[in-house]
C-alpha cells in the first residue's frame, strides 16, 4: 500500500527543552512542517544500545517510514545530554564531539540497513549551534 501523504523527513533527536527552539528553527527553515519528529531521552542512545528487536526507537521510525515515507532521516544528538551522564563526563568538549560523533555513526549504520533514505546528523550545542557531523 502506498502511503497518502509524504513527508520531507523523519528526524530524531533528545527530549532536552534547552534545545527545542534552536531545532524547531533549524527543522523548520529545512522543512517547514512537513516532517515526523520522534523525541526521546538521548536521542539515538537506545536505538544503538538497546535490543534490536522491540526497539521502541526502531518501531517508531519504522511507522513514519511506511505511513510517510520520508525523503530523509535526520538524526541530531546534542552537548550535555544527561542520558550520557552530561558533558563532565567527557571533561571536554572536542572528546564529547567524538562520542557523540560515533554514536552518530552507529545509528546511520544500523539505519541504512532498514531503510533506503540518505541519512544526515547533526550535534546541537548549547549556544544555538547545529554542527552536521
Amino acid at each position: 500500500m502506498e502511503p497518502t501523504q509524504k513527508c520531507k523527513a523523519l528526524v530524531l533527536h533528545c527530549i532536552d527543552f534547552r534545545f527545542r527552539k534552536s531545532l524547531a528553527l533549524f527543522l523548520e527553515s529545512r522543512f517547514g512542517d512537513s516532517y515526523d519528529l520522534v523525541s526521546v531521552a538521548g536521542g539515538v542512545k537506545e536505538l544503538v544500545s538497546g535490543p534490536q528487536d522491540h526497539n521502541f526507537i526502531l518501531e517508531q521510525l519504522e511507522i513514519s517510514d511506511r505511513l510517510h515515507k520520508p525523503k530523509l532521516i535526520v538524526l541530531i544528538q546534542h552537548e550535555d545530554c544527561g542520558a550520557y551522564g552530561g558533558s563532565a563526563t567527557f571533561g571536554d568538549f572536542s572528546k564529547e564531539q567524538e562520542f557523540q560523533k560515533s554514536e552518530l555513526a552507529k545509528a546511520e549504520a544500523l539505519l541504512k540497513q532498514q531503510f533506503s533514505q540518505p541519512v544526515e546528523k547533526y550535534l546541537a550545542r548549547l549556544s544555538g549551534e547545529i554542527i552536521a557531523c
